[in-house]
C-alpha cells in the first residue's frame, strides 16, 4: 500500500472513531498518555508537541506541564479527532493549538520544541524510521521525546485476540498487526530505531496497565472504540455469535475473586534525547 494511501486510511479510521473515542468507563488512553508525558519530563515554559493526538490523552497533562508560560502543539491526521479535541480544550480552558495534518518538518518549524511525544501512533506509519526522523528534526538540540507502544498483554487477552485476528485481512491498519514486530517487537529494538535516526540517552521499558471488565460482552463493547474495531469489522455477522463465545472462554483464566476479569496489557514507554 502506498504510504499517503495508508495515512489516509489511518484518518478515515480515526475519524470513524472520533464520537466514542477514549470516553467510556475503562481508563485506558489516559493512563497511557500521562505516564508518557511524566516519563518525558516536560518542564514549565516549554514548547511542547503532541503528535496523534486524539482526543488529547496527552495533549492536556503536557499542557499542565508547561502552564501558561509554555506552548503546547497537538497534531493528528483526523479532522473528527481535531474537532473534538479543540472543543475539549474549550471546555477546560486549556490553551492547546491544534493542527490538522502531518508532523514534520514540512508543516512545522525545525528545532522549535522541547519536547515531542507520540502515543500509540507510530507503528500505524508506513515509514516510521522516517517519520522519527522528522519528530527529532523538530526538537531543539537537548530536547525530549517520548513515545508509547504495545508490548506484550497477558496470554487470555493474547487469545481473546487470537479469536478476532484469525478474520483479519492483509495490511490491516491495527497495532495488532503492526505495533509488534520489526521495530516495534522488543525494548531493544526499539532503542536500535531511536538510535538510528541521532536519538541519545533512549530508555525502553515495559510497565503494566491492568483493564478490568466483567465479561466478554463488556470486552467487545470496549474494543469497538479502538482501533481493534477493524477486526470485528472483518468477523462476518453470522459469525460473531460464535467469536465472542470463543471469547469469553479465553478471557475467562483471567477472571478473578471479584468476579471481574482483570486483563494485563503491558505498555512500552521509550524517551530519548536529541543531542
Amino acid at each position: 500500500m502506498d504510504p499517503s494511501q495508508r495515512r489516509a486510511g489511518v484518518a478515515a479510521l480515526f475519524d470513524q472513531l472520533a464520537p466514542g473515542y477514549d470516553q467510556g468507563p475503562v481508563p485506558w488512553f489516559g493512563p497511557i498518555g500521562r505516564r508518557l508525558v511524566e516519563l518525558t519530563a516536560p518542564r514549565p515554559g516549554d514548547r511542547v508537541l503532541d503528535v496523534g493526538a486524539g482526543r488529547g490523552a496527552a495533549s492536556f497533562p503536557l499542557a499542565d506541564a508547561v502552564g501558561r508560560a509554555g506552548h503546547g502543539t497537538a497534531v493528528d491526521l483526523s479532522p473528527a479527532m481535531a474537532l473534538h479535541l479543540r472543543d475539549e480544550a474549550a471546555r477546560r480552558g486549556t490553551p492547546v493549538e491544534v493542527v490538522v495534518g502531518e508532523a514534520s518538518p514540512r508543516t512545522l518549524p525545525a528545532g522549535s520544541f522541547d519536547v515531542v511525544t507520540a502515543s500509540l501512533v507510530l507503528f500505524f506509519d508506513p515509514q516510521p524510521a522516517e517519520t522519527l526522523a522528522g519528530w527529532m528534526a523538530l526538537l531543539r538540540p537537548g530536547g525530549r521525546i517520548g513515545l508509547s507502544t504495545f508490548g506484550p498483554n497477558d496470554p487470555a487477552w493474547t487469545a481473546a485476540e487470537a479469536v478476532l485476528l484469525a478474520h483479519a485481512p492483509a495490511q490491516l491498519l491495527d497495532a495488532r498487526t503492526s505495533g509488534r514486530a520489526g521495530p516495534f517487537a522488543t525494548t531493544g529494538s526499539l532503542t536500535t530505531l531511536l538510535e538510528s535516526v541521532g536519538a541519545t540517552d533512549v530508555d525502553s521499558h515495559d510497565e503494566p496497565l491492568v483493564v478490568t471488565l466483567p465479561d466478554a460482552d463488556a470486552w467487545h463493547a470496549w474494543t469497538m472504540t479502538l482501533g481493534l474495531r477493524q477486526l470485528w469489522a472483518a468477523v462476518p455477522d453470522t459469525e460473531i455469535p460464535r467469536a465472542l463465545a470463543d471469547i469469553a472462554a479465553a478471557l475467562e483464566p483471567d477472571r478473578r475473586d471479584d468476579d471481574q476479569l482483570h486483563l494485563t496489557q503491558h505498555v512500552r514507554y521509550t524517551t530519548a534525547t536529541r543531542p
